[in-house]
């Protein structure tokens, strides 16, 4: 089986929500099934559309589940096993999750470490985009589709200060190494009204997501290099307390060991900085 990985920048204007469009795309010689494919918890938001007939599948409570034609992810704290099981597209908007509330007014705290069919959470809302994309070949098009949807949004934007959205952009900002009690301070809310927000609007906690951040730009990193990194260097420069720290954290979210993960040839991990192309 053939598979393909790529990644497309939005529009400056939807830079502030979406972080990239995606495609993959597997080419089987009839049914054939793709290596198991590792997806891990990078802090964001996912709205996947298969454009083709055929749907990947997941694992789920240990068995094989078709997944459905579009579905929306919310923030994982897990590492998700899936495969494509014969020819297929699919294709994201992966978006930051402060979007969903600033774009759509719906919080995504229900979703915490789960998936749900668009018409869900959406109700029809997305039928239409759906259907624009479905059979696209050129993703160009596919693109200008859905930011023509996404556009359309921006007039349920309001200007006043949001607390829980500046919380969210300081931990990214800051790679994650950042305090929840600097955090409540820089913002002059309570902590326990921090932790409320992100519970009721992402379904986690704020120290969660700062430790999944922390994760995903210590993971990015060492993507980046050509030999085996000091583990020693990346605790330090993401600011574990010490290695042991850093290996901890880093097999809690994918699942095994960083050296095992950079090594990996069979399971493709996504990785989400890398080639960023235009459409």
């Amino acid at each position: 089986m053939k598979t393909s990985y790529q990644e497309f920048q939005p529009s400056p204007a939807l830079q502030p929500f979406v972080e990239c469009y995606w495609l993959h795309h597997f080419e089987a010689n009839g049914m054939q099934e793709s290596p198991v494919q590792r997806c891990l918890p990078f802090g964001a938001l996912e709205l996947i559309m298969h454009l083709d007939d055929n749907c990947a599948h997941v694992l789920r409570d240990g068995i094989w589940q078709k997944l459905p034609q579009a579905f929306f992810v919310g923030l994982y704290r897990d590492t998700v096993h899936w495969k494509a099981v014969g020819t297929g597209r699919k294709f994201g908007v992966r978006l930051k999750p402060e979007a969903l509330i600033q774009l759509f007014k719906i919080p995504a705290g229900a979703m915490f470490n789960q998936f749900t069919d668009v018409d869900s959470i959406f109700g029809g809302v997305l039928n239409r985009l759906m259907d624009s994309v479905y059979g696209i070949t050129e993703m160009s098009e596919v693109i200008a589709e859905v930011e023509k949807f996404l556009t359309a949004r921006f007039r349920n934007l309001t200007s006043e200060r949001n607390y829980l959205i500046e919380a969210t952009r300081i931990i990214r900002q800051a790679k994650g190494n950042v305090s929840i009690e600097a955090l409540s301070e820089s913002l002059s809310i309570s902590k326990r009204q921090l932790e409320r927000g992100f519970k009721d609007s992402y379904g986690t906690s704020p120290k969660l997501y700062q430790r999944i951040i922390r994760f995903r730009n210590a993971y990015e990193s060492f993507q980046q290099t050509s030999a085996v990194p000091n583990w020693l260097d990346v605790s330090y420069n993401f600011g574990y307390a010490d290695q042991a720290h850093f290996i901890r954290d880093f097999k809690e979210f994918s699942d095994d060991v960083p050296t095992l993960v950079y090594q990996d040839s069979n399971q493709h991990f996504r990785v989400p900085v890398r080639g960023l192309a235009r459409a």
